[in-house]
This record gives C-alpha cells, sequence and structure tokens, in this order.
C-alpha cells in the first residue's frame, strides 16, 4: 500500500459555469492548456467521472485513465489506457493504493472529473490540492459556487495571465 496525492483540476468561466456550449473545452485557453499538459506531466494516472467521458475528448491519453461510473457500457473503448470502475472515491483510491504500480514512492493522481464528483470528493477529504483556471472572460452553464469549492482549501498562489486566473490551493488540516 502506497500513500497517495491526490490533485484535482478545474476550469471555471467568471460566473463560475463549469461548461460553455456543453463542454469545459470551450471554457479553456492557450495558457490553461499549457498548465493542464504540465500537471499531467507530474502525475501517474488520471481519475475522471461517467459524464467527464461521455462529453470530453479522452480517447487517448499519455498515462492511464481511470473512469469512476455507475454505467456498464465501456465509456473509452479507444483508450487502451482506460478502466472503469463502479466504485466510490474512497475506494477507488484504495484500489489505487494498494496495486497501482509505480516505482515512485508515493502515487501521484490527477482528477479531471466534472463538478459533482469533485465536490463529492472534496466533501470526502479526498483531494490534497486544487488547480483552479477561472476564465475572466467566459460565461456559460452548469454554474458552481467558487466559494463552496474552496472553503476547505488555502490558497497558495494566484497568478493572472491574459484573460485567465490561476490559483492553486492546498486542503486544510482538518
Amino acid at each position: 500500500m502506497k500513500p497517495i496525492i491526490v490533485t484535482a483540476n478545474l476550469i471555471v468561466g467568471q460566473d463560475g459555469s463549469t461548461t460553455l456550449n456543453g463542454s469545459s473545452t470551450a471554457l479553456s485557453t492557450a495558457p490553461d492548456r499549457l498548465r493542464f499538459h504540465q500537471l499531467r506531466d507530474h502525475q501517474d494516472l488520471i481519475i475522471i467521472g461517467g459524464n467527464t467521458a461521455r462529453r470530453e475528448p479522452y480517447k487517448r491519453t499519455p498515462i492511464p485513465l481511470y473512469i469512476l461510473t455507475h454505467a456498464k457500457v465501456r465509456l473509452q473503448p479507444k483508450n487502451q489506457l482506460a478502466k472503469q470502475f463502479q466504485l466510490t472515491p474512497a475506494q477507488l483510491l484504495a484500489e489505487i493504493s494498494n496495486n497501482f504500480q509505480s516505482e515512485q514512492p508515493q502515487i501521484n493522481v490527477l482528477v479531471e472529473a466534472g463538478p459533482n464528483l469533485l465536490m463529492q470528493m472534496i466533501d470526502q477529504s479526498l483531494i490534497d490540492y486544487l488547480y483552479l483556471t477561472v476564465n475572466l472572460d467566459k460565461q456559460g452553464e452548469n454554474r458552481i459556487s467558487i466559494s463552496d469549492l474552496v472553503e476547505n482549501f488555502e490558497l497558495l498562489e494566484s497568478e493572472k495571465i491574459q484573460d485567465c486566473e490561476f490559483r492553486k490551493y492546498k486542503k486544510l488540516a482538518r
């Protein structure tokens, strides 16, 4: 059993929207995509939920993709690195800790889930770090409260580049 560091990444519009025209991709900018890929470079695997698997482009990923869903239908059949699980988030993290093969002393997990799964994991205190990009220029659908999202986190860094504000948070000790 190895320790896990769980990092989440989310982009929102200035109004807290998590999608624009049905996808988070439309909220993204070139600097956001660059940071997104830099963050992935330091991870061992990605976790997404079923809704994200159905709506976002995950046909290929550079590292293993774990899909947490209630669906029995294979959601990303073309991604050879994808595995699908019907577990709770805590059970999936235990599965990863016990069975994921890594040469590192810890397992770095990146959660790229939508707001429902992300909030569930935050409420269960399963997220250690949160990278939040706020697109200051766009608004969309599926709004969340940014203040509710980060209420159990401490802001470590904030930087504005072009139309985006990049924020890094760390989970508060309970």
